[in-house]
């Protein structure tokens, strides 16, 4: 695919695989905007010290927030939506925090996409959907049996 002039969504950007994306859909020619969770000390995660950094685009807010993410999508052609939140640990501590980000923090992407008429939406997960692996390697094919929030 010829990424060049792409206008593309990276939600999550600033985490650990969010950042090596938008670096390399950067490299590839695309135009990036990269949604980062706000916090107060202004830090773009991963991206703060980033090589793209001035070749993106940034936008703070929260996927939990209709509004941020509405105008996070305008004029955006391809989503990647990886912003989630992680640490199983704390999942049992806090469920409904994991609910309101991972779940209705998602539905709000696809909706902002659809509403913004993004052309392809690509969402990611983790090897937890499917609980403790009952063959190495896990593939798309083995059962899913999520044990945490």
């Amino acid at each position: 695919m010829n990424w060049t002039g792409k206008r593309v969504l990276v939600t999550g950007a600033g985490g650990f695989i969010g950042s090596h994306l938008t670096e390399r859909l950067v490299e590839l020619g695309a135009d990036v905007r990269a949604f980062i969770h706000y916090n107060a000390l202004g830090s773009w995660g991963w991206l703060d010290s980033s090589p793209v950094r001035e070749a993106i685009q940034v936008a703070t807010g929260d996927v939990t927030d209709q509004d941020s993410v509405r105008q996070a999508m305008q004029e955006r052609e391809i989503v990647f939506h990886l912003a989630a939140l992680i640490a199983i640990p704390y999942s049992y501590q806090a469920p409904a925090s994991y609910v309101r980000t991972n779940v209705e923090g998602t539905l709000n992407v696809l909706q902002a996409a659809r509403d913004a008429g993004a052309e392809c939406i690509v969402h990611t997960s983790t090897s937890e959907v499917y609980g403790t692996a009952q063959c190495v390697p896990i593939d798309e094919a083995h059962p899913l049996q999520g044990q945490s929030p």
